[in-house]
């Protein structure tokens, strides 16, 4: 074995194992976390939902594309003992290769684009369901709380509460949207004042 092919190897199994603590890093910022952290006390940040999901996008389209680089690199030295030539011109080889590669990275970009919305709706579900859930535990269920909730919903999902619409219909179509189960008994304050 030349020293090159050695040190490439290494080089390889060294960019493999980095790529490791990446994947690790970025496996922990679930759409929960996300979710989690764009919340202050009483608000939220869609901004920061949109940011961060697109951060852990990137971070996986990266690590793909260098997990697929190293598979490359590390699959010609070990397979390919000796070398042969595929093209005769040294410029067209350079060209095709430029143009595989670029052809991949643009398939890529698609793939980041697609994770990115992935991420910001299971985030937005997960921030919507957390408030929806806190609500569903009032008992009564005051017009603030439905009010609330619709704010939520809009900003996130642009659903809003019909003006015919009950609070507890609002509440169960806004439930089946997010898949929650609903309490058995729920009950309403009025908005009217007693007396």
């Amino acid at each position: 074995m030349l020293i090159d092919r050695f040190f490439s190897i290494v080089s390889a199994i060294l960019g493999f194992a980095g790529l490791m603590f990446v994947l690790k890093g970025v496996a922990r910022l679930s759409p929960d976390l996300i979710a989690k952290v764009s919340q202050t006390y009483l608000e939220f940040n869609l901004t920061q939902i949109q940011s961060l999901a697109a951060q852990k996008a990137e971070f996986v389209t990266g690590a793909i594309v260098i997990l697929l680089a190293c598979l490359i690199q590390l699959s010609a030295l070990l397979l390919l003992r000796d070398p042969f030539p595929i093209f005769e011109g040294y410029w067209q080889a350079a060209g095709i290769a430029v143009s595989t590669s670029a052809l991949v990275a643009l398939v890529f970009f698609g793939v980041n684009r697609g994770m990115v919305k992935h991420y910001q709706e299971q985030a937005k579900l997960s921030l919507a369901r957390t408030y929806f859930q806190t609500v569903l535990q009032q008992d009564p269920i005051l017009p603030q709380h439905v009010k609330t909730t619709e704010d939520v919903a809009a900003s996130l999902f642009g659903i809003g509460k019909e003006p015919s619409e009950s609070g507890k219909a609002f509440l169960q179509r806004l439930a089946k949207r997010l898949d929650i189960s609903l309490p058995r008994e729920m009950h309403f304050e009025d908005d009217r004042s007693p007396g």
